[in-house]
């Protein structure tokens, strides 16, 4: 069965909502930044006449088609770029493609200045509310369309393993983010350090595959993909990452518009990387109820809490993959 992915706040959330995309207007294209060539017919100048309400961008191969629902203080282009620019640092990771061949983009304005609730269906459509009083460094400083964006490139597993397709949204985010230049590496070890706890097992816990509280769905998932990233870096003298391992599966087709079983996303995971390392990750934190010792770790990588803040001591045995993990 095909699922939403859903966010209402800083940190991610989940609701179920289907049929939310209703049919598009005219179209006009947005300039894209120079990530190969589309895989997809580029609209030439006889299209349909602009809509207010609708702009079309073309990145790295995939179709964007935008369109704002009710009046806000931004406009069409406003949010055609965010949506864009969202778009360019997901294909850029992605070694220059967009994992989907398009996505239909809702914008629906509400009452506020931020962004809101956001929604991802079937690696098609995504549907985010914003305030209407948002401007556009508010949309520019946001992580919601990324995360939700990011749904589209991994494909849907059953409703037992949620907790691998949340978890690697919530990993990646900020990491696509701070390669585009979006935010900075403390700000994501910040939030990193003040949220990666909830992953951890509770008693009681019997391992991601069996545990759907909201911790282990969100922030388990993303422990997961951190412990996975941190180990294959280490194995392999950083020339493997999760990178390798995301990207080898998109190739596979593995994208938001497939169905796949955790078995296979775990056995391309290893044939990607030449390694057992997600398999026997996914032994200990999905199959049983494995812990990490994210202190140590926090150690290791050089990453120190100062307060709500956080400082990165370039002098920590493990600072050179810190610093990889943001960057590379």
């Amino acid at each position: 069965m095909r699922r939403n992915h859903g966010r209402v706040s800083d940190e991610p959330q989940h609701v179920h909502r289907r049929g939310f995309i209703g049919a598009l207007g005219g179209t006009v294209l947005v300039g894209c930044g120079p990530l190969g060539s589309p895989s997809v017919p580029v609209p030439e100048a006889a299209s349909p006449p602009a809509d207010e309400n609708h702009r079309r961008a073309l990145v790295g191969g995939s179709v964007l088609d935008v369109v704002r629902d009710g009046r806000s203080s931004v406009s069409i282009d406003d949010l055609a770029t965010w949506a864009r620019d969202s778009a360019t640092m997901i294909a850029d990771y992605y070694g220059g493609t967009f994992p989907v061949p398009g996505l239909e983009i809702t914008l629906v304005a509400s009452r506020g200045s931020r962004v809101g609730f956001g929604q991802h269906q079937d690696g098609r459509w995504i549907r985010i509310r914003y305030g209407r009083e948002i401007t556009t460094a508010t949309l520019a400083n946001d992580w919601v369309m990324v995360h939700e964006m990011l749904h589209a490139t991994f494909p849907d597993l059953p409703d037992g393993q949620r907790w691998m397709q949340e978890g690697l949204s919530t990993y990646l985010e900020p990491i696509v983010r701070a390669r585009g230049g979006a935010t900075t590496a403390a700000e994501v070890w910040r939030r990193w350090t003040a949220n990666m706890h909830h992953g951890r097992p509770d008693a009681g816990d019997r391992g991601l595959d069996h545990t759907h509280s909201w911790g282990s769905t969100y922030w388990g998932g993303t422990l997961f993909w951190f412990v996975v990233d941190v180990r294959l870096r280490e194995a392999t003298a950083g020339k493997r990452s999760i990178r390798d391992v995301v990207t080898h599966i998109a190739k596979m087709g593995g994208n938001g518009r497939a169905n796949w079983s955790t078995a296979k996303v775990v056995e391309q995971g290893d044939r990607a990387t030449g390694t057992t390392i997600v398999s026997a990750a996914y032994e200990e934190l999905a199959r049983a109820r494995g812990d990490v010792d994210l202190e140590a770790l926090w150690a290791r990588l050089g990453v120190i809490r100062d307060g709500e803040a956080v400082r990165l001591d370039d002098g920590a045995p493990g600072a050179a993959l810190r610093r990889a993990i943001t960057s590379a």
